[in-house]
């Protein structure tokens, strides 16, 4: 059987293979503490929910606009416009079948084969796997933990060839949950504006910011580029509504018509009745995100402190998000009932299996022997999972 050879380089979502394989475990009556998913625990916002039973109710489960229901598209272009203080208009916003959705059309309109994007590591996994499905070449500029991953701009720079095309930024990122600052964000700029690049900024956990840290982004400290910049961001982490599968983009006018023209060729439009929930999200007052927020950021203080307690174990304080990626290159090496762990690979496994924790290996993310765990869910799954690693980790040889 022949397979097209743009499929070789590509590998099934780490994220959701141990998601598939932890909850595989709970239907088996396994008691499985699981930090895998990328998604917010509560549920979707009633109101939210009402208002998509009304819409199918009355008639919105036929084909809609390729780019969007209208009414959608202007109130995205109206949230755009507060947050980015740059007018939008409906024209430059596009409505996709989730935020990835929106990443592989830019991929597949922008990425001609042997082109090169630029790419911060640790990353999300399907962002190199996106660029490869085109046929372009990914590059990583590493981070470290101990400078809370904070992008070398030297590093960046030297990057770049005569192939670049563009680079994608993440903030808050998944899966550090690190925070851009503003230096870094117009530097950033200056370099795609010295070197003709597009920036794609993917925003999509851009509400869930702890303390007092501002909305920073990249086409807000340098809006006379926004013919460069392309806004990534959606329904799925802000309003807990991963499954509905809402992402948008916001493009120059000239771009989102051919995204719109090649998700045409694909999906034809997001499903019409979900728009109608995201438009109610996307207008509401948000006040849910209040209590949503005071929750991750209890959980993320409690994570990070139990994590640091862990032999071997070091974990920078996100700014954002709801991750965590702590190193355990200090347990690597190490031998569980005589097998020596090699990998991180090898240690989420082991854990899965025999401490019943789901991890996410850090080697997918660029970032082999870290690991990444969501704090998307409840503070006594948090105490007694890391409770688990901690046990595990004490049976360790040395």
């Amino acid at each position: 059987m022949k397979i097209a050879r743009r499929m070789t380089p590509v590998k099934a979502s780490a994220t959701l293979a141990v998601t598939s394989r932890a909850k595989a475990m709970k239907a088996a009556g396994v008691d499985v503490k699981s930090f895998g998913a990328g998604e917010p625990d509560f549920d979707t916002p009633p109101f939210v929910v009402d208002a998509m039973i009304a819409a199918a109710r009355n008639g919105a489960t036929r084909y809609a606009p390729v780019a969007g229901v209208p009414a959608l598209r202007d109130a995205v272009a109206a949230q755009f416009s507060e947050i980015y203080g740059v007018p939008f208009s409906r024209d430059q916003i596009m409505v996709s079948v989730g935020g990835k959705h929106a990443l592989y059309n830019l991929c597949q309109v922008l990425v001609d084969p042997g082109d090169e994007v630029i790419i911060p590591s640790p990353y999300w996994v399907s962002y190199p796997a996106q660029v490869r499905l085109a046929e372009g070449v990914p590059v990583h500029v590493p981070t470290v933990a101990e400078e809370n991953f904070r992008l070398d701009l030297d590093a960046f720079e030297a990057a770049i060839t005569d192939r670049t095309i563009g680079m994608v930024i993440n903030s808050p990122s998944n899966p550090t949950g690190a925070v851009y600052d503003c230096e870094t964000l117009r530097s950033v700029a200056a370099l795609a504006e010295a070197r003709d690049l597009w920036i794609i900024t993917d925003d999509i956990y851009s509400f869930v910011r702890y303390g007092d840290s501002p909305f920073m982004s990249v086409l807000r400290e340098r809006p006379d580029l926004r013919d460069r910049i392309i806004v990534v961001h959606g329904a799925s982490k802000t309003y807990a509504m991963t499954g509905w599968r809402i992402g948008f983009v916001g493009a120059p006018e000239a771009l989102v018509k051919k995204l719109s023209i090649l998700q045409g060729q694909m999906t034809s439009n997001a499903t019409a009745f979900a728009q109608a929930g995201a438009l109610a999200a996307v207008t509401s007052d948000h006040a849910f995100l209040d209590t949503w927020l005071a929750a991750y950021d209890a959980r993320r203080l409690r994570i990070v402190t139990l994590l640091n307690e862990l032999e071997g174990v070091q974990c920078a304080t996100p700014g954002g998000a709801f991750y965590v990626f702590p190193d355990f290159r200090g347990v690597i090496g190490r031998s569980y009932r005589g097998t020596e762990i090699t990998s991180d690979l090898q240690l989420a496994q082991l854990l899965l299996e025999h401490a019943h924790v789901a991890l996410v290996p850090g080697e997918p993310f660029g970032a082999p022997g870290f690991m990444r765990l969501s704090y998307a869910c409840a503070m006594a799954d948090i105490e007694e999972g890391l409770a688990r690693i901690g046990r595990f980790i004490a049976e360790l040889d040395r």
